[in-house]
């Protein structure tokens, strides 16, 4: 009788414990949620603009590079939040979290035995590990990185919703996959057959009778690949042309070596593997936590005390890493890979690789594919490979959830997932608050912003004071010079954002990439697609001394202008930085002195004399 006691008394503070954690682990995916949504009013870095461009007036390029689409799908988004840039930052996080939160809710429920409220809170603790695609703050805003992780989360949960049964789950699962492929195009057009590769795949493997299925979610991606070509082009010829166009251009880019968001942009890294780069401390950092994550998953069913109480000392820890700013790990994006990665490797061992032999063949293969997601959605990418590939580190996180799955089957699934949980969140905070303390192209410390500034769409943005009086002198000198809104401007000093404050129209594209003679010549190229109507009463914004400027000289000259068919109307200084990128220097806004009739007609004499062989090839 007394044993009978003791293990009722001790199942009894077993499910004390576990539920003590959830409801911990809960309260942090609260706050983990909400802390970025109350920081989408901070911060603007001075290439955002690009996004906001696009976002914007996504119908005023004929061209566009990189060769994404990602503004057409947001315009609409960006048109019904009256251009509030706060309200679509929030929009953005809440789409990436809730399509995060139910992948790793079909996940668990496919292959764990869990019931669906302790599922539902341990899939949003692990969920939160969406947010590292945020931790460059100028993300926060859509764009098509973001755009292409919630292409892929839906195509993922189109696929789970599909394995199961119910003729109703399955058609909606077929038709997400279609739409995420879709929008994966949209996004980065290079990632698109990858991943239209990897749902053929996956029903190859599994050995689904899905083809016609399958051939159903193709239909609905065509349908709205080819109702998008006649929404945004009229037809399908010129929106072939549009993308062949934007692909040669960033081609053109990366023959010069440009630099884009950056990072190298050669044709030959575009696409290329590399290999994953760490420091020692940062080994040290990821075999610590795993080894610490192992020891909880695979001790918490015989030890429950010490592994709870540690447990829920990583979840503290969470919590005032977002509420205090601390910094006690400093997580780099190969951490993100490494701790699931370790974490697998230690419990192959586990049990004379128990784990491994038990695996079924659904969850090796979901395992697989989250494994190589990441790094598909970087194809065609010019940003810095691991970077670029960390923002989907959810998906490595899934891996090991899926690749865990065989301790299900003995009665450990809730002991397992919280582990795994707990440390998804601590990663979370660890990445998104070295974000904040260190902004990408801003002044340090989000936190410490405290200038107000309304921008256009009525919102308003909290700013260092070193930007917010820049753009404000900006805003002020421009207008007091006869600047109006919707105005175009040619601009040659590699500066987006600042357009987008002075409600400019920016010409050629949202963004003239600045910094090499490639980017002179995309800049020609894509002004020459301009009206002439337009560029002969464009004003000009130049940045004498800036190391990532345009040839002034040059790209006035493709459109028939020179130097002296303008005058400085004002200037201003940018903010300076000091990491990250080099320093900007003081620009200059000139505005047209000479008659928009006579600019029109040089503009079209100096297309007639431009040989057609210069085209692509300048």
């Amino acid at each position: 009788m007394p044993r009978r006691t003791n293990f009722a008394n001790g199942r009894t503070l077993s499910i004390l414990m576990d539920r003590t954690l959830l409801a911990l682990s809960a309260v942090t995916t609260a706050i983990l949620f909400a802390w970025p949504l109350y920081y989408s009013r901070y911060g603007l870095n001075i290439y955002e603009g690009y996004f906001l461009n696009f976002i914007a007036n996504p119908f005023g390029y004929a061209i566009n590079v990189p060769p994404s689409l990602f503004g057409f799908v947001h315009h609409w988004p960006y048109q019904w939040a009256g251009g509030d840039i706060a309200v679509l930052r929030m929009a953005n996080i809440t789409l990436t979290i809730a399509l995060g939160w139910i992948l790793s809710f079909l996940v668990i429920r496919r292959l764990w035995t869990v019931g669906w409220p302790h599922a539902a809170v341990l899939s949003a603790g692990i969920a939160s590990l969406a947010l590292v695609a945020f931790r460059s703050l100028m993300l926060l805003t859509p764009n098509y990185y973001t755009l292409n992780i919630q292409s892929v989360l839906t195509v993922m949960i189109g696929l789970l919703l599909a394995d199961r049964p119910g003729r109703m789950r399955q058609v909606l699962g077929w038709i997400l996959v279609g739409v995420g492929c879709w929008c994966c195009f949209m996004a980065r057009p290079t990632s698109a057959p990858a991943i239209a590769l990897v749902v053929m795949l996956y029903v190859v493997v599994l050995g689904r009778k899905s083809l016609l299925s399958m051939f159903g979610a193709a239909l609905v991606a065509f349908a709205l690949l080819i109702s998008t070509a006649y929404v945004i082009d009229g037809g399908v010829t010129r929106f072939v042309t549009r993308m062949v166009n934007g692909a040669e251009e960033m081609i053109l880019l990366g023959r010069a070596g440009d630099n884009l968001m950056g990072a190298g942009n050669r044709v030959s890294q575009i696409f290329q593997l590399y290999w994953l780069t760490t420091s020692r401390s940062q080994l040290a950092i990821a075999m610590l936590l795993a080894t610490a994550l192992l020891l909880g998953i695979l001790m918490g069913s015989v030890h429950k005390l010490l592994p709870s109480l540690a447990l829920a000392a990583v979840l503290i820890v969470t919590i005032a890493i977002a509420l205090l700013g601390i910094d006690p790990i400093s997580i780099k994006p190969s951490t993100l890979f490494l701790v699931p990665a370790f974490t697998c490797l230690g419990a192959m061992v586990y049990r004379e690789g128990t784990v491994l032999r038990t695996q079924a063949p659904t969850s090796i293969t979901l395992a697989l594919t989250f494994l190589v997601l990441p790094h598909l959605l970087t194809l065609g990418s010019v940003a810095d490979y691991w970077w670029n590939v960390s923002l989907a580190a959810l998906f490595w996180m899934l891996a090991a959830v899926a690749f865990l799955s065989p301790l299900a089957r003995q009665g450990r699934s809730v002991g397992t997932l919280l582990p795994l949980t707990a440390f998804a969140q601590l990663l979370t905070a660890s990445v998104v608050n070295a974000g904040m303390l260190e902004p990408w192209l801003q002044a340090k410390d989000m936190r410490a912003y405290t200038a107000v500034m309304s921008v256009p769409g009525g919102g308003k943005l909290v700013l260092s004071q070193s930007f917010h009086d820049y753009l404000a002198t900006a805003i002020t000198q421009a207008r007091a010079a006869g600047l109006e809104v919707g105005t175009p401007v040619i601009d040659l000093s590699d500066s987006p954002t600042l357009l987008y404050v002075l409600e400019a129209r920016a010409l050629g594209l949202p963004w003239l990439i600045g910094g090499s003679f490639g980017s002179n010549a995309v800049a020609v190229e894509a002004l020459g697609l301009e009206n002439c109507a337009d560029l002969a009463k464009a004003w000009v914004l130049i940045e004498p001394e800036g190391p990532r400027r345009l040839d002034q000289a040059r790209v006035m000259a493709s459109f028939g202008a020179g130097q002296a068919d303008y005058v400085a109307a004002a200037a201003f200084d940018p903010s300076v930085y000091d990491r990250d990128y080099p320093i900007h220097t003081r620009q200059l806004l000139f505005k047209p002195v000479r008659s928009a009739a006579l600019a029109e007609q040089l503009c079209r004499e100096a297309r007639r004399q431009r040989p057609d062989s210069q085209k692509w090839s300048q």
